[in-house]
């Protein structure tokens, strides 16, 4: 009886603290070793259960329905978060029938089932923490933490041109000079592209975009003299997401920063402190991507599509490929589409036998495309409906907030959602790859949740 009481008042801590580590591992590519052994080897239903990160998911959402669903009843009550909660069921569901009329049910059906299952699980995470509403400074804290580590480690892989010896937290082994490496090249020089612990720039770059945003809402809300260190982690921060070189991920941010600014002005605009907070980060913004202008100014030329390098001119036409299969794709099958995670089989079959291509099955770089190319016009319809209730009750909570504080943590928030909405129309990773489904759906999650009171939503410094 003792142990059960102890359990009733402590709950939703197990929860939290699969919420907290979650954030933390999204930047982490580690799949746990020998997992091929236990079935979970390349297109096996449980590949995804390799990573490190699909257990805290696992761990949060079954601590939750342990607890009976914690919080269900209380969001229950506002119509449009029952709505959101009820379309992402719908949408689940659909994801998993849609193994039904996959394009390879019969030569290997686990292919849907092994995509749907960490997609399925990313929404059940973001509805857990929708209902736990745990506080955002929670979350903001990890995210910087991320942003931390990630913007050391990035910074030395582009010092050594080369990979850092972490081979055994699962960093991959990169070679400028190899032409399966990413760079940047620009006066026949082959520039590393960071990585961090995953398997491509750009989603270390997708990370850091939501990491800045974090960090750019703690700078403003820093309630101590150590200001000027968290001015200095948000530079630091900024110059390795510069490093990157991530063209899309840059658009989000600038986006989401912009997004952050315009819904944040009533509570800014006259407010002396907030207001030069917000001129300081600006300058310091712009101090830092002039410097990097200008010793990374041929790089940065040939990203802009200036001279017209291979490396650039392959990039934007091998998307224009895939968008291509993608829209032969929907018109073959509009209604119910290619099956989840079917869509690079059926690009290998098209680039093999109506193209000379020397190209590979991928998933098409743009998420719209994906949910309409694998779930049909159905799966599309509900996806938009998703986001664009999230964005409601986005703006309608940046809104309702009472303090500066609060305000700030939504539009962080929102800003992080529109960034990925952004980056999704040229990447693919918040559709198909499980940190970043965590990490796109997380976010969400965050934005929507109801408004916590006042006195649970402290500024960050309270937690740093």
């Amino acid at each position: 009886m003792a142990i059960l009481k102890f359990y009733k008042r402590n709950q939703l801590v197990p929860i939290q603290i699969g919420i907290i580590l979650t954030f933390m591992l999204m930047p982490l590519w580690y799949r746990f070793p020998g997992m091929r052994l236990f079935g979970m080897g390349d297109f096996s239903v449980f590949y995804s259960a390799g990573f490190l990160i699909f257990w805290p998911m696992l761990w949060t959402v079954v601590w939750w329905l342990l607890s009976g669903f914690a919080g269900i009843k209380s969001v229950w009550q506002n119509k449009i978060i029952r709505l959101w909660i009820i379309t992402c069921l719908f949408f689940a569901g659909w994801v998993l029938l849609s193994w039904v009329w996959s394009y390879k049910r019969e030569d290997y059906p686990s292919v849907a089932v092994s995509a749907a299952v960490p997609f399925i699980l990313a929404m059940m995470f973001a509805i857990t923490l929708v209902c736990v509403r745990i506080p955002m400074r929670w979350v903001g804290t990890a995210l910087i933490i991320g942003l931390v580590w990630n913007s050391v480690l990035a910074s030395t892989q582009v010092a050594l041109q080369s990979q850092t010896g972490l081979a055994f937290l699962g960093e991959f082994p990169v070679n400028p000079a190899s032409s399966g490496t990413v760079v940047v090249q620009a006066e026949g020089i082959r520039w590393l592209r960071p990585y961090g612990l995953l398997p491509h720039p750009n989603m270390l770059a997708g990370f850091l975009v939501v990491a800045l945003l974090a960090a750019f809402v703690w700078v403003l809300t820093w309630q101590r003299r150590l200001w000027p260190f968290a001015v200095g982690v948000f530079t630091f921060g900024l110059w390795a997401f510069l490093l990157t070189f991530s063209r899309s991920a840059w658009l989000g941010f600038g986006i989401g920063l912009a997004l952050i600014l315009l819904l944040t002005i009533r509570k800014w605009w006259g407010n002396r402190k907030l207001m030069l907070r917000f001129a300081g980060m600006v300058a310091v913004m712009a101090v830092t991507a002039t410097v990097f202008f200008i010793v990374y100014r041929p790089f940065l030329a040939a990203r802009a599509g200036i001279g017209g390098e291979s490396v650039e001119l392959r990039s934007t036409s091998d998307r224009i490929v895939y968008n291509q299969i993608a829209f032969t794709a929907i018109q073959q099958s509009p209604i119910l589409g290619t099956g989840i995670g079917n869509f690079p089989w059926y690009a290998a079959k098209y680039l093999a036998t109506e193209t000379d291509f020397d190209l590979k099955g991928q998933p098409v770089h743009n998420i719209y495309l994906s949910a309409w190319s694998e779930l049909g016009i159905i799966g599309l319809g509900l996806f938009i409906c998703i986001i664009g209730l999230t964005l409601l009750l986005g703006f309608k909570n940046v809104a309702n907030a009472q303090s500066a504080t609060t305000t700030l943590y939504y539009a962080g928030a929102f800003g992080a959602v529109a960034a990925f909405l952004l980056i999704g129309l040229f990447d693919h990773y918040t559709w198909t790859i499980i940190q970043f489904q965590a990490a796109f759906w997380g976010v969400m999650a965050v934005a929507v949740q109801p408004l916590l009171s006042e006195t649970n939503e402290r500024p960050l410094s309270v937690m740093l």
